[in-house]
């Protein structure tokens, strides 16, 4: 499993073996995504204090640590970049369209103008993509739909446009989640220090829990395991930290890696 402590992109082996793939002094990296070849993408961010503004970046890195960026680094992006793509190559991205507004969703294709797939026309005008990195948790589904969060609220896009809702009232937070072999969408909730199932027609069920002071941020699947991405909370004096947590089918719950968070 990969994952970012802002600096350092760490690598964890399912024994628990921690090394770190990447340490990135030019900027952020708040999302990862992991590619059917192996590589593994993600977003540069790198705030100038100067005028408040932000410079993007996509980046590659192959299985042999050798890394190009595809995307920037370029200050202000474009609607549609970002780190999902669906098995035609196009990108999703799902933002706000302006801090605490309205959610917009936009596809971009090679060769093709960008295409909102959420949100009104009203929004989209006034929207100025600032980050690559998607607002919240995000999944791509085998059939070809967008599955984001949208406050608490998880919505899907079909690839023919067609939006509609999963779930209602869970946190409104904008952590990670991830699709179950059978459709199911799991969601972290971290205020709640949980992890729930929901699908439709179905009861919101708890599939796992964190104890205090750790709150699950990010999730994924792996050969039948459910891995966590937990953070500790936030308190003055006391350093934050990430951990990793692998849960096994036969019930097995191991913590394989802690590591600081590196804000550079």
């Amino acid at each position: 499993m990969f994952f970012s402590t802002l600096v350092k992109i760490r690598a964890v082996s399912p024994k628990g073996k921690l090394r770190t793939v990447r340490e990135n002094a030019q900027g952020h990296t708040h999302a990862l995504a992991l590619a059917a070849d192996g590589a593994i993408w993600g977003d540069q961010s790198a705030y100038d204090s100067a005028d408040g503004s932000y410079h993007e970046a996509i980046w590659r890195m192959l299985p042999d640590g050798s890394l190009t960026f595809r995307y920037g680094p370029r200050k202000g992006t474009e609607r549609g970049i970002g780190l999902l793509r669906d098995r035609h190559g196009c990108a999703w991205h799902a933002d706000q369209a302006a801090p605490g507004g309205a959610m917009l969703v936009h596809r971009k294709c090679l060769g093709r103008p960008v295409e909102r797939m959420f949100g009104s026309a009203r929004d989209d005008s006034a929207y100025k993509p600032v980050l690559v990195a998607d607002l919240g948790g995000t999944a791509l589904a085998s059939d070809g739909s967008f599955i984001f969060r949208d406050r608490g609220t998880i919505r899907r896009i079909a690839p023919d446009g067609k939006a509609t809702v999963l779930a209602r009232g869970l946190a409104a937070e904008y952590f990670g989640i991830a699709l179950e072999p059978d459709g199911a969408v799991l969601v972290a909730e971290h205020s709640k220090r949980r992890v729930v199932a929901v699908s439709p027609g179905r009861r919101t069920q708890v599939v796992a829990t964190s104890p205090a002071p750790w709150g699950p941020t990010g999730l994924t699947w792996d050969k039948g395991a459910l891995y966590l991405l937990e953070a500790s909370d936030h308190r003055p004096g006391t350093p934050d930290q990430m951990r990793v947590r692998r849960i096994g089918a036969d019930g097995t719950d191991k913590v394989l890696a802690t590591a600081p968070l590196s804000p550079g």
